[in-house]
């Protein structure tokens, strides 16, 4: 009798080892203040003078004004306190309260009428990001 060969299978048996892939999160910075520096327009025969700093913490709702120039102090003080009125393209002018929309106001301060440049001219806000 033919002997029936036995073939020997080897078992392969393959082990994958899988790695934890950890996602870390980087948290999204958040915008916890807003600073607006201030001018009194002197261009073009002078440089404007920085008179002032305004600044919005949003944690706390509350405003800081840093002014830097005395004789100007009063006259600001009188403007920041009060609503802005912005020109829309349309022609219209848009009022934005500082009580109902601080956030808004102060982002708006730099297109508002109150300093168009007769005598101050406020800068863009500057969004500051703090831990």
């Amino acid at each position: 009798m033919a002997q029936a060969k036995k073939a020997n299978k080897a078992k392969t048996t393959s082990t994958k080892k899988v790695e934890k892939v950890s996602i870390v999160e980087e948290p999204t910075p958040e915008v916890t203040s807003y600073l607006v520096p201030m001018f009194f327009k002197r261009e073009p025969v002078e440089k404007d003078i920085h008179v002032a700093d305004l600044f919005y913490h949003r944690t706390s709702h509350s405003f800081d004004f840093k002014a830097y120039a005395p004789n100007h102090e009063a006259h600001l003080e009188m403007i920041i306190a009060g609503d802005i009125s912005i020109n829309q393209a349309s022609g219209q002018i848009k009022m934005i309260s500082r009580a109902e929309t601080p956030e808004a106001w102060i982002v708006g301060l730099s297109k508002a009428r109150e300093f168009s440049g007769k005598p101050f001219i406020a800068s863009d806000a500057q969004e500051i990001y703090e831990a």
